[in-house]
């Protein structure tokens, strides 16, 4: 028997997002309920032109999710700006450094884990003198980056290249609450969106094992009263279903 077989769990994460993490707990026998928590918009300002009208005075570009990179280049593309060749790119996982190849660049620098902390600590273990410093960024992003660069005093900006929409209801996700076997989180906003669709279920909410995909998202969930929270040592899609596998085995 395959090891989610009979299992019911709850994909919080967007429609053009949510593939891969479906196609891991189908294989492995898991039922997926899809209930996209988070949707995600375009900002286009006047202020967003003029910085990226601007792109030529800075030597790196941060980028620190997928969705940075889509609308940055949606943006680029819209306004008909040319990327400077003395352009250099620092992205914080695999992932988003997939999807800035996707552009036709390839990442300058990577930390060797997916947390913004890191990714400061290391860049400037190897970057001394970076220059000016664009970063890209979502309007629910953490202020770790530009916390470091202004404790640093390091030149930057920051560009708000799309805003993350909390959904505001969604009748599935309430009728089918309590045949769920797990629920996963790939962000802080989609552990929010679950607390206030299901503020009217809250205990029973709570008691669903939650599986997040990593520390900062753990946090938010265990701050939000869940009972069980797993945070895999890899943050990655697949080591959060492992764990997820491992809990039901160990359940029985």
């Amino acid at each position: 028997m395959l090891p989610l077989a009979g299992k019911n769990i709850l994909v919080t994460r967007a429609s053009s997002q949510s593939s891969s993490i479906t196609k891991e707990v189908e294989q492995l026998g898991g039922k997926v309920l899809h209930a996209p928590l988070l949707q995600f918009k375009l900002n286009d300002s006047l202020e967003n032109q003029h910085i990226l009208t601007k792109l030529h005075d800075f030597s790196w570009v941060f980028l620190t999710s997928s969705n940075g990179v889509k609308f940055f280049f949606e943006l680029i593309n819209r306004y008909k700006i040319k990327i400077p060749e003395h352009c250099k790119w620092a992205v914080v996982g695999d992932k988003t450094a997939h999807m800035l190849e996707t552009y036709g660049i390839g990442p300058d620098f990577i930390p060797s884990d997916y947390q913004a902390s890191s990714m400061i600590e290391q860049f400037f273990e190897q970057v001394e003198k970076p220059g000016k410093i664009l970063f890209v960024r979502g309007n629910r992003s953490r202020e770790i980056l530009p916390r470091a660069f202004r404790e640093l005093g390091v030149f930057f900006k920051t560009v708000t290249v799309y805003d993350t929409l909390l959904v505001k209801e969604n009748d599935l996700l309430a009728a089918q609450l309590e045949k769920l076997d797990a629920v996963t989180f790939t962000s802080p906003s989609t552990v929010e969106a679950f607390m206030r669709l299901t503020k009217d279920q809250k205990e029973l909410a709570l008691k669903i094992p939650s599986f997040c995909i990593g520390p900062t998202t753990g946090n938010a969930a265990k701050s939000s009263g869940f009972k069980t929270v797993y945070v895999p040592e890899a943050y990655t899609i697949k080591s959060m279903v492992d764990n997820m596998t491992d809990h039901f085995d160990k359940k029985g």
